[in-house]
């Protein structure tokens, strides 16, 4: 097995996702165990006026942090309050949202507006339950009907949180001289920490720079630019180069080696979702 493993997603062909009629995937990470994903999404313009029969829908999950970024598009989301807030908050998802959402999250679709120009999203959860036609989504997720009355097994919901990522300044990477970092969310539950990070063009250590990685929910993304690194460890060690969306995680411990040499030729920002040096 190799130690870490480099995909290119722009190489990979889209599928038609099983868990969401009428969205699009590609998925780079699938764990067996906890069925946790990393996931490239993409809904069509007008997307969602035969998911629900054109009824308004609205649910929260029990055990799942859903995460997600969005590459381009809008896609219209609500978000309620509480059991009595019928009207909810209409949220725009759009290009270089970050959404962080944690478990008892109310949220849902109602039925106007749709999305007009269609999106991506990189998405990410920590387990299943979460798509409609998901075999585990009625143990998973739990349906809020329209109705003040209704009996929940919660007193509270959880909001969601939201970041506009071009609205959070950059700052000087806490761990590794020159680069910057965005910080967007700290662990929650099973998800790791996420934050944007920037390496300039031309940037290289002053002495080797040795970054150790663990298998399990550790990846990196490439949003834009390009960055090359030496892999130690594991089958398959050598040098790996990442352009935009490039995608690289851990399947065994393994090292990510900045020689002394340019790591990029054009900079890079990348996401990144770990525990480890990389996010800060």
């Amino acid at each position: 097995m190799s130690a870490t493993r480099v995909l290119d997603s722009k190489a990979i062909p889209w599928s038609d996702d099983p868990g969401i009629p009428g969205f699009r995937e590609k998925v780079l990470r699938f764990d067996e165990q906890d069925e946790s994903v990393v996931r490239l999404w993409y809904l069509p313009p007008g997307w969602g006026a035969d998911v629900f029969d054109g009824k308004p829908d609205r649910h929260y999950h029990n055990t799942v942090v859903e995460r997600g970024f969005h590459l381009f598009g809008d896609f219209p989301h609500w978000e309620f309050a509480s059991v009595d807030d019928f009207d909810g908050e209409l949220v725009i998802l759009s290009k270089n949202l970050f959404m962080n959402r944690p478990v008892q999250s109310l949220h849902g679709l109602l039925p106007e507006p749709r999305s007009e120009t269609g999106s991506m999203i990189l998405y990410w959860s920590t387990g299943p339950g979460v798509s409609i036609l998901d075999p585990k989504y009625d143990s998973e997720t739990v349906k809020v009907p329209f109705d003040t009355n209704a009996e929940l097994p919660i007193d509270k919901f959880t909001a969601c949180e939201f970041t506009q990522t071009d609205d959070v300044p950059w700052q000087p990477h806490p761990r590794i001289d020159g680069w910057k970092i965005r910080p967007l969310a700290e662990p929650m539950g099973a998800g790791g920490r996420v934050a944007m990070v920037h390496i300039p063009t031309d940037w290289q250590p002053s002495s080797e720079l040795v970054l150790d990685g663990q298998p399990g929910r550790e990846w990196l993304f490439v949003l834009s630019g390009d960055v090359q690194v030496d892999v130690s460890g594991g089958d398959g060690a050598g040098t790996q180069r990442l352009g935009e969306w490039g995608y690289l995680d851990w399947q065994q411990p393994a090292s990510l080696t900045f020689p002394e040499r340019p790591a990029s030729e054009a900079g890079c920002v990348a996401l990144y979702c770990g525990e480890g040096a990389v996010g800060g």
